[in-house]
């Protein structure tokens, strides 16, 4: 009796309120229909807040040090360059070259391109602070003029173009910049138009274990073109990939100002020791072999260990009575370590010693270096240039690399850069041995 009183109550109750504000109840009923059946196609079209890829950089970098890799997405040059390092139309419609390669002029379009900062992109905007090179604008296009030819100009062109504070003209524009006393400690990016892009943070490390620790602690999730996966915990949800980097080579460069690396068949016989066999990508000189100067026809320095002792034969240099000091950095130990058990084979004493930096004196120094676009090595091979690890020089090696970079015709210059190859290898101031493999390491 008193359950079936409490029903009787609230329906009377229930009738009585829906008498007195119809309007009401009839509004709140079509509201709630609107939103069951419409509010949930109005959120699917409703922005979504960016994911952002969190990724890992190694080394100490200034502003204006900032890598080629993040710089390209923020701006772009006047050219591309093409998977075989050849200079491509980007900013630049086009281009010619006149009086022998002195003077270059690009055709420029201007329509509908604005700077991040909504200032609307002019011919005039363009200024890359050369040193002693001129250049004016005329109807839309704009005119260098070099003091003497240089070969790899259109290459450096490909260098993104800023005005102050990195404001660019490219698909992301810079949000924030944090730094760490000079050096920049982080980069965050967000797209300028397409909100499909994720937004992207850079963190810098100053070395591979602070940068291995950073993944660990889930202040990165991605990381590019790491040696090894030691000390990542990589768990259920991150994955990596393996590649080979041809832009790159790691090599045993052999200190030839000083005996006995000093004489070419002592290096020689130091190279034919080395088994190169059963490495990943064999590197065999200094120029990505994708590249449109590649010389495929250089000596390979097989392992030939007889070959070896028959030049350490007629040497006065008496290889057992030396210590061969190893130097390298700890993720090439192991490669350095295949390198003394060969030179042991010969009677050859070695020590590894494993360094953070490239030293100021060494005996032989085994390190990765990464090889410019243009084939260009004028700084890494001249004999006045600090790129010069080896303390190399050779005369004839000097002319080639000179001549290299003044020539303008592209079949030429690959002529002088077959030559150089040959020559380099020839002299054997470092022993190629392969192309680094690295990881990427991602996780969701």
């Amino acid at each position: 009796m008193i359950f079936s009183k409490k029903i009787r109550f609230w329906v009377r109750f229930l009738t009585t309120l829906i008498g007195k504000k119809q309007k009401i109840v009839f509004f709140g009923l079509i509201l709630g229909v609107f939103f069951y059946f419409f509010i949930p196609n109005v959120i699917k079209y409703l922005p979504k807040p960016g994911r952002t890829l969190k990724i890992g950089i190694l080394g100490q970098y200034q502003v204006n040090e900032i890598p080629t890799e993040i710089l390209k997405d923020i701006s772009f040059g006047l050219t591309a360059l093409s998977e075989k390092g050849e200079p491509e139309p980007s900013l630049a419609e086009s281009w010619t070259i006149h009086d022998d390669g002195n003077t270059y002029i690009f055709k420029i379009s201007e329509k509908n391109l604005f700077w991040h900062d909504g200032k609307e992109f002019q011919i005039q905007d363009i200024n890359y602070n050369f040193k002693d090179i001129e250049f004016s604008f005329s109807d839309g296009s704009l005119t260098f003029r070099l003091k003497e030819p240089f070969s790899p100009f259109l290459n450096i062109l490909s260098k993104p173009l800023f005005r102050k504070g990195l404001i660019g003209l490219g698909s992301y524009k810079v949000k924030k910049i944090t730094k760490s006393g000079k050096f920049v400690s982080s980069i965050y990016l967000t797209p300028v138009n397409n909100r499909s892009l994720p937004n992207k943070l850079y963190r810098f490390y100053n070395n591979e274990g602070d940068l291995k620790t950073g993944f660990n602690l889930g202040e990165i999730n991605i990381i590019n073109n790491i040696f090894n996966l030691d000390n990542l915990y990589l768990g259920r949800n991150a994955k990596f990939e393996k590649h080979i980097m041809s832009n790159a080579y790691v090599g045993v460069f052999l200190n030839t100002g000083s005996p006995p690396f000093s004489n070419k068949s002592s290096r020689q016989a130091l190279a034919y020791a080395i088994q190169k066999e059963s490495l990943p990508l064999r590197a065999l000189g200094p120029i990505d072999p994708d590249s449109w100067a590649y010389n495929p026809d250089i000596k390979p320095y097989k392992e030939d260990l007889e070959h070896s002792r028959e030049l350490l034969k007629n040497e006065e240099t008496n290889f057992k009575d030396l210590k061969i000091i190893i130097s390298t950095m700890l993720q090439f130990e192991k490669m350095a370590e295949i390198v003394k058990k060969n030179w042991e084979k010969l009677g050859i004493k070695a020590e590894i010693q494993i360094v953070s930096a490239v030293p100021e004196n060494f005996d032989v120094l085994i390190i990765a270096r990464e090889i410019p676009s243009d084939p260009d090595q004028y700084y890494f091979w001249h004999s006045i240039q600090p790129g010069n690890l080896s303390n190399f020089k050779n005369p004839r090696i000097d002319k080639l690399l000179e001549d290299g970079r003044k020539i303008p015709d592209k079949e030429e210059r690959k002529s002088v850069y077959f030559d150089f190859q040959r020559y380099l290898i020839e002299e054997s101031p470092v022993i190629f041995l392969t192309h680094p493999v690295v990881f990427e390491v991602t996780r969701n």
